[in-house]
């Protein structure tokens, strides 16, 4: 009964925040200030996210679900593991041109940037990366039999895929179909190579 209740009031905590830093951005954002958006008390937010660090991994982690089913469904839409990797990836990267957490990392001045969302996505990044690699790794299996790697060479290169997606989201250089044709090429390059070892 206490998860059932918990969740919806998490959730419209995590719509309040996002709705205050649409209005304000992230450094105006305060715990009393999601509460009277929510309608809650403050002491509600703090015992949900402990503080603002907290609040910021759970809206990330909110939002990798939503890039999550951009990759699975792009995935699903193709035939071979190469056109799959290609297309999952130009999904998130152009999702990540759109999505509100992105941005206030990556439009930001350097010195206005965001430290807790810059941080979830670089040096603590561990369980973001860790998430995607599971539903990146799991469709590939589902949707692409038989992968030409071993267990643990395809999560290395899943997790590849995943750091490189990671990292071009956060520091863009190219438009998302080149970028997203270069891992595809990387990924090619690691099945023509198990193929021939294999031989």
């Amino acid at each position: 009964m206490t998860v059932e209740v918990r969740a919806p009031v998490r959730e419209r905590l995590l719509d309040a925040a996002q709705d205050v830093i649409e209005r304000s951005g992230w450094s105006s954002l305060t715990m009393a200030g999601i509460a009277d958006v929510a309608g809650v008390s403050r002491q509600t937010v703090y015992n949900e996210f402990g503080n603002k660090h907290g609040l910021a991994e759970q809206l990330a982690m909110r939002e990798l679900g939503r890039f999550l089913d951009v990759v699975r469904q792009r995935m699903g839409a193709e035939t071979t593991l190469v056109d799959g990797i290609r297309a999952a990836c130009e999904g998130a990267l152009l999702m990540g041109e759109q999505s509100l957490l992105v941005r206030t990392i990556v439009t930001s001045l350097p010195e206005e940037q965001d430290a807790d969302f810059l941080q979830i996505l670089t040096t603590e990044s561990g369980e973001i990366v860790e998430a995607a690699v599971a539903v990146v790794k799991q469709s590939v299996l589902d949707l692409y039999p038989p992968v030409p790697l071993t267990d643990p060479e395809l999560e290395v290169a899943v997790e590849v895929v995943v750091r490189l997606v990671l990292s071009a989201i956060t520091r863009p250089s190219k438009p998302p179909h080149e970028a997203a044709g270069d891992i595809a090429w990387v990924v090619g390059l690691a099945l023509r190579g198990a193929a021939i070892s294999d031989q």
